[in-house]
């Protein structure tokens, strides 16, 4: 290990104004009191999306694919767990957002929007109800892992009030623990449409707690490290 701690960034390309201007790169670190400012490292190189973990413990790598918006857990040539025909995965890598010090795939998904169950007989139900787009699909975050002897939807939340449009996964505080960082936009944006919010999500033991947010116009972020 470098005698050197290493520093975890977040690179964040700002939309440009128009096609032929330069877009902006921008770099935060995490501090105390949440995402701050800095200068670009020179010396960093972005850390590597995972795609490939021991997922169910029996001592054998399974690969990750993600394929069309179909994703696929495989132990070599066998198919161990697919994705929904119905659900269209914009991006999958392995994490453990969940903190329990077992990998799980992650997963950006778009699939048909469900009400909350309960919205059936409460009488103030239905606050969910506009978190879809015009085609009646719905954005949620789905974690997959190895449970009770099968590859199962570990954790999957309701659907989400603004589509995350792509995501990262770092440690930014250097104590082993992953953070969720999502670009945010809105239902029914284009596609060219640049993100609305840069959040960091953390997990709570039952779900996910943003604890920092940013607004602006946001086109990418990758998270990078030093040594």
């Amino acid at each position: 290990m470098s005698i050197m701690s290493s520093r975890t960034f977040l690179l964040l390309a700002l939309a440009a104004l128009a096609l032929v201007t330069p877009v902006p790169i921008h770099a935060w670190e995490m501090k105390d009191a949440g995402l701050e400012r800095v200068s670009v490292p020179i010396e960093s190189h972005p850390i590597p999306t995972r795609t490939s973990a021991d997922l169910d413990q029996d001592g054998a790598l399974e690969t990750l694919v993600l394929t069309h918006g179909r994703a696929v857990i495989q132990s070599g040539d066998e198919t161990r767990w697919q994705s929904s025909e119905t659900w269209d995965v914009q991006q999958a890598m392995i994490s453990d957002l969940n903190r329990d010090d077992l990998p799980e795939a992650t997963l950006l998904v778009w699939r048909p929007f469900k009400p909350w169950p309960v919205d059936t007989w409460l009488p103030s139900g239905g606050r969910i109800d506009d978190f879809h787009d015009a085609r009646g699909m719905s954005c949620q975050i789905i974690l997959v892992g190895w449970y009770q002897g099968a590859f199962r939807e570990r954790w999957a939340g309701s659907a989400l009030a603004a589509p995350v449009d792509r995501f990262a996964v770092a440690d930014l505080k250097g104590d082993g623990r992953h953070y969720l960082i999502a670009l945010e936009g809105k239902y029914d944006d284009p596609p060219w449409a640049p993100s609305h919010f840069l959040k960091v999500w953390e997990w709570n033991g039952f779900g996910f707690s943003v604890v920092y947010e940013m607004p602006g116009s946001f086109s990418l972020v990758t998270a990078t490290q030093t040594q």
